[in-house]
């Protein structure tokens, strides 16, 4: 099952609408969604046999083309292929995004207030305290936040961060707000008396003289034939563009916005340690180094991508007990539990425009990327711990997973490199 690095680089601004707009202002997100790339591509290969629904509108005849061989293996099959969400990044001379890493900064990252960001961009450094609250589960004493060696309070750091060997480094995207002139739909001239503001995510931006060019880096994972026939679709139905193929992506394509270039790297070695290495290092230890619970194992699931996961009753839910993640793991470890507190979750609301559709999209509420869940099962269940983790990373984890929802990371070595240090009381 192969995993692929997708990079897409922007030519032109680009409108990732967020769903409705707010009065008279249409806001962007600055990643591109899933669903939106995968959209995207279905447009592409659709349209030019006049398949593409949302443009045939309200027409009763069945259009005589089909859709060509390959396109229900990759879009309508089961398990779906999944187009995960790309995050953006800077790319600067002599960087390669191929050889770069983004995600959303996990829930439990700390930074100093009045300094922030990782050391190596001279802010003050960057904590992590889960395992800190790890400790303090098995412990059973609440945790105390601390703060930084300058003497100011910690706070909370949110937004992407990239991973480029061993360094890290924060990416922000700050957008432009673009004003626009409303066209009458009877006549396409501009309409008197009516503006409205777009925000436009710059292609390239120029910092103490150096250019830096706006990518989107991330994943799709499918099955070796899912992929096969996704290469043909794109071949014969995307134009080429140098090394990669050029898309059209999001809104205010008609105003020259979107134009990208998409291309892709098979991933050859994985990029993150091997799983159970990564379980090994993650159980919550003394100062000396020993085992603080020799009973049980102790992991966490980090979002990469929001989540929609529902309880019995049909309802969205943060509380991921066993028998919820029983109707979407096949692999649940014995005497697994939910460590609630332990845990770090936002939630947040989700809506969007189908083109397909030609309706907005209905409005779900889902826990959001960068939350962490945290979880313990005994000590004899390393086995069943290893196959559910691996189960998770490798399908992804609740609904919308074609969409590249359910995204997660098993004991992220975030949470290890950047572990909030804990002194004992008596020291």
């Amino acid at each position: 099952m192969p995993k692929i690095k997708v990079i897409v680089k922007a030519k032109e601004h680009m409108f990732l609408g967020s769903g409705l707009p707010v009065e008279n202002i249409q806001t962007s997100r600055n990643f591109i969604a899933g669903s939106v790339l995968r959209g995207t591509l279905a447009r592409a290969i659709l349209r030019p046999l006049g398949l593409w629904k949302h443009e045939i509108g309200l027409k009763s005849e069945t259009p005589e083309a089909s859709p060509p061989e390959g396109f229900a293996e990759v879009f309508l099959a089961k398990p779906p292929a999944r187009f995960g969400f790309l995050y953006p990044i800077w790319i600067r001379k002599g960087e390669d995004p191929e050889k770069t890493e983004v995600f959303p900064l996990p829930l439990t990252a700390f930074t100093c207030k009045a300094h922030k960001g990782f050391k190596t961009e001279d802010g003050h450094g960057v904590w992590d305290e889960l395992l800190y609250k790890l400790r303090y589960e098995v412990e059973g004493k609440p945790p105390t936040r601390g703060e930084c060696g300058c003497g100011e309070p910690l706070d909370r750091l949110r937004g992407f961060v990239a991973r480029i060997g061993d360094t890290y480094r924060r990416v922000e995207v700050h957008p432009r707000l673009l004003v626009r002139v409303g066209l009458n739909r009877l006549t396409e001239t501009a309409e008197g008396g009516i503006l409205y503001t777009q925000e436009a995510l710059p292609p390239h931006q120029r910092v103490e003289a150096e250019d830096r060019f706006l990518h989107f880096v991330g994943y799709w994972q499918m099955s070796d034939e899912q992929w096969e026939a996704l290469k043909g679709l794109l071949g014969k139905f995307v134009p080429k563009d140098g090394e990669g193929y050029s898309l059209r992506i999001g809104t205010a394509r008609a105003r020259g916005m979107g134009a990208v270039t998409l291309r892709w790297v098979e991933e050859s070695s994985p990029a993150l340690p091997p799983l159970e290495k990564r379980l090994e290092d993650f159980q919550p230890r003394g100062p000396d180094g020993h085992e603080l619970d020799p009973d049980h194992w102790y992991f966490a699931l980090t979002l990469r991508s929001p989540l929609l996961i529902y309880d019995k009753q049909g309802r969205p839910t943060t509380r991921l007990e066993k028998d919820v993640l029983e109707d979407y793991v096949s692999a649940i470890p014995q005497g697994l539990e939910f460590l609630r507190e332990a845990s770090v979750i936002e939630r947040e609301e989700w809506s969007g425009w189908s083109a397909a559709w030609g309706l907005p999209k209905p409005v779900v509420t889902a826990v959001a990327a960068g939350s962490v869940l945290a979880f313990r099962a005994p000590k004899g269940e390393k086995e069943a711990v290893l196959a559910f983790l691996q189960e998770v990373e490798k399908y992804g984890l609740g609904e919308r997973r074609a969409e590249g929802w359910g995204e997660v990371v098993a004991c992220d070595p975030f949470h290890v490199k950047f572990a909030m240090e804990v002194k004992d009381e008596q020291g």
